[in-house]
């Protein structure tokens, strides 16, 4: 029984979505929804911890945190929460390595009154002293449980090997660092980086597009831009070479990952990387790793590998499994020959099929909400996609060829 090819709807921008510049430099993306009578907004700020002066490691993390709750200059943080909670709304802040993003969820009748809450923090957050100080406390504990943690800490040990203190991605924050971390540090960071140039805005809900546009106006429009200084980020610096690092700990079971550096977001063969990663280990209890180590020779229940695609630096492929002490090289010997299996003998056309229709499957399900969508959109943009990336994505997928599947195996793994 065959099926025609998978169709899948994505709001264009120019079309359900529209995208505006304001006059001070803020990209904002608007898109209505009245399904439901509810208020979704999300802004993206270049601020992520890449971006960190060195003297200052987590100063992006805590900025994020602090922003609601630090308080604004005119409401403390117990006031802002006050008047959050009358609304029924949420405000939370999140960092990743190259963004500070903040998001705001209220009823649509408060739009009003939650827009003026979510501008505030964005223009005139305060940093008050004291939840920083219960927040750094709790990030010290979490640190020094992650020891307790055997894969938390495999992964962050093997990150910071490859990527060594060279580059931001190699330094994971200790607790010292985070003692050292004052208000002023934050105050420093928001300063240098939260401007009307340097974000992007999402909104969707049950709204009136012109409306909205000038409710934003109204709040963020009068906001002046400032010339943005990024500092440069150390170049990722590729190395190769066999090495094996122990972590002694008392276990019965080994926690084990093997790998190498891989690729960023801008390399075009990341499509058929994506695919030949979903049949060598990345697709769960279908992948050849994992029959092999864990169905035939019975050495690991959970094993599989990871090759990331989307980051902006040079990404690490890596093999995980966790494993009996002793049989730890056995699991290392059996990963590394499907890693060669896969470069000498090409994949078979039913393989490929197969990964392809999950991989294009699932893409189904990165549109089911309008303003997941929205935002997926906006990140485009502020990855340096163009616009309709996502128009053309599927076809890219679908043009992968049992050749270049180990071309790319050949290529990029290194199981040397």
């Amino acid at each position: 029984m065959t099926f025609p090819p998978l169709q899948v709807a994505i709001p264009r921008v120019g079309r359900e979505v529209e995208r505006r510049a304001l006059a001070n430099g803020i990209i904002l993306y608007l898109a209505e929804d009245h399904s439901l009578p509810v208020l979704d907004v999300t802004v993206v700020i270049r601020a992520g911890s890449l971006y960190e002066t060195p003297a200052r490691p987590g100063v992006a993390q805590f900025t994020a945190s602090q922003l609601r709750n630090g308080g604004t200059t005119r409401l403390p943080a117990a006031a802002l929460n006050e008047e959050l909670e009358v609304l029924g709304a949420s405000l939370e802040a999140s960092v990743s390595t190259e963004a500070i993003s903040l998001t705001l969820n209220a009823l649509a009748k408060d739009a009003d009154q939650a827009l003026q809450l979510f501008a505030e923090v964005i223009r005139h957050s305060a940093f008050d002293p004291n939840p920083l100080q219960t927040t750094k406390g709790r990030v010290i504990e979490d640190l020094r449980r992650l020891a307790d943690s055997p894969s938390q800490l495999l992964a962050r040990e093997f990150t910071r090997k490859l990527y060594t203190e060279a580059h931001p991605l190699g330094r994971p924050l200790t607790p010292a660092q985070v003692e050292a971390v004052q208000p002023d540090d934050l105050r420093a960071h928001y300063r240098r980086f939260f401007h009307p140039n340097n974000m992007l805005l999402a909104i969707v809900g049950d709204f009136s597009r012109e409306e909205m546009a000038a409710k934003i106006q109204a709040l963020l429009g009068d906001w002046p831009p400032d010339p943005v200084d990024l500092p440069p980020v150390p170049e990722v610096r590729p190395h190769f070479e066999r090495a094996v690092y122990i972590i002694p700990k008392s276990l019965a079971q080994a926690s084990l990952a093997l790998g190498h550096f891989g690729i960023n977001r801008f390399n075009p063969d990341r499509y058929a990387i994506e695919l030949m990663d979903f049949i060598l280990g990345g697709s769960g209890f279908s992948s050849r790793i994992m029959e092999r180590v864990r169905s035939e020779e019975g050495l690991a229940y959970s094993v599989g590998t990871n090759f990331p695609t989307g980051s902006r630096d040079l990404s690490l492929f890596r093999a995980t499994a966790q494993t009996k002490n002793e049989n730890v090289p056995r699991a290392v010997a059996a990963i590394l020959e499907e890693m060669s299996r896969i470069q000498r003998q090409p994949v078979s056309q039913e393989e490929l099929d197969r990964a392809k229709e999950a991989i294009i499957n699932s893409f189904v399900f990165r549109f089911t909400s309008r303003f997941g969508t929205v935002v997926q959109l906006l990140t485009l943009e502020f990855n340096g996609y163009p616009l309709d990336y996502f128009e053309t994505l599927l076809d890219r997928y679908r043009a992968i060829t049992v050749a270049d599947i180990q071309r790319v195996a050949t290529q990029y793994l290194r199981p040397d």
